[in-house]
């Protein structure tokens, strides 16, 4: 799974990207009481820098950014993840996800890089990290080049992901969790693909193994996978997502991915969960099951803004 450990020295852990992940391991570090600095393109409160890598010297200024703040790691959630845009703006896409990668081996520091399975040709499920590469989309071809840059320096880990839901709440583009939820609690009918398949990770866990990396006295460096424990139709998991909200699962209409947003995603986009066991604080650790995330979701609902 992980290549050779890396040792840093240092404090805290700077966080690039303040989407559903990069605020979710921020929020984590805060509350063991560990120092985090967030950078983003907009405003996130305390302890954070404000930096657009789109614009002309945006990563000129997260070099400046990240010579004064001399994170002991940082966690690389930067980027548009709009699976959809990316099909159609490619090119500025990967600039973002590439440069960043490309400056933080560069600047030698022990990086943990949130990627995709989408690297894989969606052909079969079930992808390890020994697996070879091959993106079926524009999505996938940005987060290619973007391991390619941080694996070549030898001192980063690269953390594919498969479908992470949870509450955005409303500062960030709903989780596919959280549409299904919101929709099942309205009674309204959702379509949802039967021919796209996956290995949905709540929110929780990636943070949490995100933040034992993190705090870890040894960054392994490498690449590992983190998924949930069963692969799954999106269609499947919408039917469940009914069920436990006390919804009737019929509203959940069959439909096949080239007829909705997803038509870019691949077949199949499962991965085979690495076990994390090794890593301080995650001794014993296991991935939620959709049932269980999801109805982690269900009682946490009422102390979220924005949430139904």
């Amino acid at each position: 799974m992980f290549g050779a450990p890396l040792m840093f020295e240092g404090a805290s852990t700077l966080v690039i990207g303040h989407g559903l992940i990069g605020a979710a391991v921020a929020d984590r570090l805060r509350t063991m009481g560990r120092p985090v600095t967030t950078v983003s393109r907009g405003s996130a409160g305390v302890d954070h820098l404000t930096c657009d890598l789109s614009e002309p010297g945006g990563l000129a200024s997260l070099r400046v950014q990240v010579r004064r703040a001399r994170p002991r790691r940082v966690v690389l959630t930067h980027g548009p993840s709009d699976v959809t845009w990316i099909e159609r703006h490619e090119a500025a896409a990967e600039a973002v996800h590439r440069g960043g990668a490309e400056l933080l081996a560069e600047l030698g520091l022990p990086t943990v890089l949130i990627s995709t399975d989408n690297v894989f040709p969606g052909d079969r499920g079930a992808r390890i990290p020994a697996h070879p590469v091959q993106p079926g989309n524009a999505y996938g071809r940005v987060k290619a080049a973007a391991e390619r840059a941080l694996l070549a320096a030898g001192h980063g880990l690269v953390l594919r992901v498969s479908l992470v839901y949870g509450w955005s709440g409303t500062e960030h583009r709903a989780s596919y969790g959280q549409r299904c939820l919101e929709s099942a609690l309205r009674n309204d009918v959702l379509r949802a693909p039967t021919d796209q398949s996956f290995t949905p990770v709540h929110i929780d866990d990636v943070a949490r193994v995100v933040a034992a990396l993190c705090q870890a006295p040894r960054l392994p460096v490498g690449v590992a996978h983190l998924s949930g424990p069963d692969e799954l139709t999106r269609y499947d998991f919408a039917t469940t997502a009914y069920r436990l909200a006390g919804a009737d699962p019929g509203l959940v209409r069959p439909c096949l991915r080239r007829e909705t947003e997803w038509a870019s995603r691949p077949r199949y986009s499962s991965l085979v969960c690495d076990d994390f066991g090794a890593v301080p604080g995650l001794t014993g650790w296991r991935p939620m099951s959709p049932d269980d995330g999801l109805r982690s979701m269900l009682a946490n609902r009422a102390r979220l803004g924005g949430v139904p």
